[in-house]
């Protein structure tokens, strides 16, 4: 009961939050599709005929999937540093929720709520560049939210470090340029690259729309697995930086 609860305080928050400030939110969205339509377009002019249907599809593809990665990964540390630049992170210590809970709670509503946007990005762009694919969305989103629990994991570790040191966005930077080159790794059949957090999905959700490609169900499993393993190491190393933070008197200092 406690957890819906928080979910629907949290989610009514967060819709308050996107009206309030519209405009960013419109804006958001503009810039995301006009910085693919820059990108899709430089790549067919400089490569010309030599580019292939499938990379253009693949690039597609991957585009959507990076900017859904970029909302997971930009969100929890930055929910953190917002609540300690307001002076409300010291408040949240006060709920009979644990922190992790309400972030992570916090984190899974964006993720849900960016789907709206992921959803209307995809077909937006589709639309412009001619590219058209029959997307099956349940298994676009099911397997899409189990991979971005990954990426949670990741925002915990680095939500736990910006308790301390306030400021990381230079690390968030080169994670999320880092990703665009991780996805284009092959992951499947099984091989190192395949233990990276978030990789292993998205290249699955990329090759299953583009290519038709089809995966066994110990595949699917293991996505799970290693999503939830970076999850469970990412909420252990937030609550030890958290406790650092208590212990050095740096939850409400920024």
């Amino acid at each position: 009961m406690a957890i819906a609860t928080l979910m629907l305080t949290e989610a009514r928050m967060t819709l308050w939050e996107m009206k309030r400030y519209m405009f960013n939110t419109v804006a958001s969205m503009v810039i995301m599709y006009l910085i693919f339509l820059g990108l899709f377009w430089g790549v067919k002019s400089i490569a010309g005929q030599t580019v292939d249907a499938t990379s253009l599809d693949s690039m597609v593809i991957g585009y959507v999937l990076w900017m859904s990665s970029l909302f997971v990964l930009q969100g929890m540390s930055n929910t953190v540093l917002q609540e300690s630049q307001l002076g409300t992170l010291e408040q949240l210590y006060l709920s009979p929720m644990r922190t992790e809970s309400i972030f992570f709670a916090r984190g899974v509503l964006g993720v849900v709520i960016n789907f709206f946007f992921v959803t209307l990005l995809l077909y937006l762009v589709m639309l412009t560049t001619g590219r058209y694919h029959s997307v099956n969305l349940p298994y676009f989103y099911g397997v899409l939210l189990v991979t971005l629990l990954s990426l949670e994991g990741i925002g915990f570790m680095m939500a736990g470090i910006g308790l301390i040191h306030k400021r990381v966005n230079a690390v968030n930077g080169i994670l999320q340029f880092g990703l665009i080159g991780l996805m284009l790794l092959p992951v499947y059949p099984f091989r190192a690259y395949s233990l990276l957090p978030f990789v292993a999905g998205a290249r699955t959700i990329n090759m299953h729309i583009v290519a038709d490609a089809s995966f066994p169900l110990w595949w699917y499993l293991y996505i799970a697995l290693n999503s939830l393993v970076y999850l469970s190491i990412g909420i252990i190393v937030f609550k030890l930086f958290e406790k650092r933070a208590r212990k050095l008197n740096k939850l409400g200092q920024y």
